[in-house]
């Protein structure tokens, strides 16, 4: 979630910056980067896929369990409290670390389109807000050769590791519903991509889903990210 628009420009636009603070047990939190930050030349971009394509790569359970905290503060932040986040990152190093060595299953991209729709309809979101098979796969094809360590399609083809599917979930909330970028306020990256270069508004999926952290429960954010992760089995 083909427009005009490279779905490798959104990286930047996700819940992880340059600014951190503190968060219970070491963990960082990160705030949003403005999407303008893309049309800077290659040298003066945050390294943020590169940092986090060094996590993917990670082997041990150490750096794994990093790669994971990241992920979930990506997806989750603060809506089900630090302790949540501190269970659900556990839960997603076990999965991850026992998928890397064939001892769990793999997840589909179908259960990926049906996990972002899961958390839409928890959450009350319009129906304009929805996945499909065709829009996860164009998104792991778009963020592959930024993110080779993450994005498993070489290895796994239609399948992904828990990690990359919390990944691919979190560009599905940054891009769904995202209008396409007029030809005007576009700029080729180094590869000759388009990229966005204005800031423009949250994402509506993005702003629904804070829209609804913000009027509702722990308890009751809890309860849909649950659902969520239960389509996972994390």
């Amino acid at each position: 979630m083909r427009a005009p628009l490279s779905f490798v420009s959104l990286i930047l636009g996700l819940a992880i910056g340059a600014q951190m603070t503190a968060y219970p047990s070491g963990m960082r939190k990160y705030s949003y980067i403005p999407l303008q930050a893309l049309a800077q030349p290659s040298a003066s971009r945050p390294s943020l896929m590169e940092e986090l394509n060094k996590e993917a790569a990670s082997e041990d359970m150490e750096g794994i369990h990093i790669y994971s905290q990241d992920l979930v503060q990506m997806l989750v932040g603060n809506a089900a409290g630090p302790a949540y986040a501190t269970s659900l990152i556990d839960r997603l190093t076990k999965a991850e670390f026992m998928a890397r060595n064939g001892k769990r299953k793999l997840i589909s991209e179908a259960d990926i389109a049906r996990a972002f729709n899961t958390l839409m309809k928890d959450t009350g979101a319009p129906g304009s807000l929805h996945a499909d098979i065709i829009t996860v796969h164009r998104m792991r094809e778009d963020f592959e050769s930024a993110l080779p360590a993450l994005i498993s399609l070489k290895t796994n083809g239609s399948y992904c590791n828990p990690s990359e599917a919390v990944y691919v979930v979190e560009i599905l909330i940054e891009s769904i519903g995202r209008s396409p970028v007029p030809a005007s306020h576009s700029t080729p990256d180094d590869t000759g991509k388009v990229m966005e270069a204005s800031s423009g508004p949250k994402p509506p999926a993005r702003r629904h889903l804070e829209d609804y952290f913000v009027g509702h429960s722990r308890s009751e954010s809890v309860n849909v990210l649950n659902d969520l992760f239960h389509v996972f089995q994390i």
